[in-house]
Formats: C-alpha cells, sequence, structure tokens
C-alpha cells in the first residue's frame, strides 16, 4: 500500500497528450451547471479543523507571486455560470490558455475563499500548474492517495468526483495546495505550499515565473 499523502502534498504525473486533449474539449457550458440550491464543496468534505504547517521555504531572494484579477464572486444561491463563461474568455484573450481550462481553475478560486478564505490561491497558479505539468491541454494530473485525500466535486450535483474532470481535478489540486494553511499570495506561503509537494517542486521556478506572466497579461 502507498504511503498515505501528506496534507498539501500534490504530487502530478504527465498524462498522455490524447487523453488531456480529449478531455479538454468539452465546452463550459456542458460542464458547469448552475449553482443554484447545489451542494458546496466544502459542505460535502470539510477542510481540517487544524491545517498542517506548511513545509518548505522559499529561496533567497523569492518574492510573492503577482496579484491576479480575481474571478468573479461565488454566490452559492443563484447561477454565476454567466459571469464565468464571460470572465473566462475575457482571460484567455489575454493569455492565450483555453477557456474552458479557465474556467475550472477560476471555479476552484471562487470555492476556496469559502473554504480557505486564508489560502488567497489565484487561478494564476493553477493555470501556471497547467501549463508545466500537463502542456496547458487537459486536467491537472492527481495522484490517487491526493485524490483519494482531497477529491470534491466541482459542479456540487452530488456526483462522484472524476479524476479527468477539468473542473474536479482543478478544485483538488485547490484543496491540496491550500490545506498546508498558507497565504499563497505571500512569498512564504506560496514557496511553501508549491515546495511542499514533491512533484511540484522542481518546476517552482517555472510555475511561478508563468504564473506572473498571466497575472500581469490580464487588467485588473
Amino acid at each position: 500500500m502507498a504511503e498515505p499523502t501528506r496534507p498539501g502534498e500534490v504530487r502530478v504525473r504527465r498524462l498522455p497528450l490524447r487523453l488531456l486533449l480529449g478531455a479538454a474539449v468539452v465546452g463550459t457550458g456542458l460542464v458547469l451547471i448552475l449553482t443554484i440550491g447545489v451542494t458546496r464543496p466544502d459542505e460535502v468534505s470539510s477542510a481540517p479543523d487544524v491545517p498542517a504547517a506548511p513545509t518548505g521555504a522559499p529561496p533567497a531572494g523569492a518574492t510573492a507571486p503577482v496579484p491576479a484579477r480575481l474571478a468573479p464572486e461565488d454566490r452559492p444561491r443563484e447561477s454565476d455560470l454567466a459571469e464565468l463563461d464571460s470572465w473566462s474568455n475575457e482571460v484567455a484573450s489575454a493569455t492565450k490558455v483555453p477557456a474552458r481550462l479557465l474556467a475550472g481553475y477560476g471555479r476552484a478560486e471562487m470555492w476556496m475563499r469559502g473554504e480557505w478564505p486564508g489560502c488567497h490561491l489565484s487561478w494564476a497558479t493553477l493555470a501556471a500548474i497547467g501549463q508545466a505539468e500537463a502542456v496547458g491541454t487537459g486536467p491537472l494530473p492527481v495522484t490517487e492517495e491526493t485524490w483519494k485525500k482531497w477529491s470534491a466535486r466541482a459542479s456540487g450535483d452530488g456526483k462522484q468526483p472524476v479524476p479527468t474532470d477539468i473542473d474536479d481535478a482543478a478544485l483538488t489540486t485547490a484543496r491540496a495546495l491550500c490545506s498546508t494553511g498558507a497565504d499563497l499570495a505571500t512569498a512564504q506561503g506560496w514557496w511553501a505550499a508549491v515546495l511542499g509537494a514533491p512533484s511540484l517542486a522542481p518546476d517552482a521556478q517555472m510555475i511561478i515565473t508563468t504564473a506572473n506572466g498571466f497575472a500581469t497579461a490580464v487588467p485588473r
């Protein structure tokens, strides 16, 4: 049996490109459902009462990620699908990241504000992880151990989360990063969370550079 993954550890494995491309073609409107009256992920699987202490330390001279334009406000009692769709298309035009992927990253950011309000995880970091680990073409690859601990259904429709679903994979990655208890808007917190994930640590510099590029490309 594999050793349990520590909270906050996100192990990523690269999937075949054909699988990633196949998962990426589903339109935003076909996957993200209306959020009226549905159960939020944090109501299904609550965050731990005491988050694990962040591990790792930023390298000398490391800086905080550039603040990015916020994803839309989450409105649990009414549909925010149209607003998210408009936001993702606008950000896609500026970053050249597919709008379908951005919708998943934006939704994860939106729901982390409620589940871990002190995390401040940005869609830009998730997009940069996707660029580094999934070639920017499909769902973020998540290991079985991380999936068992942190997976959640992004649409809130009550169904089981699916590893190859763009939204579910993004939300799972977001939950794992935020479970460290770190504030990812700070240099210390961002680097601690990313370096605490062994599979992401080697690409940490590329991830923050890419995230900063995405953040600056989109007017705030």
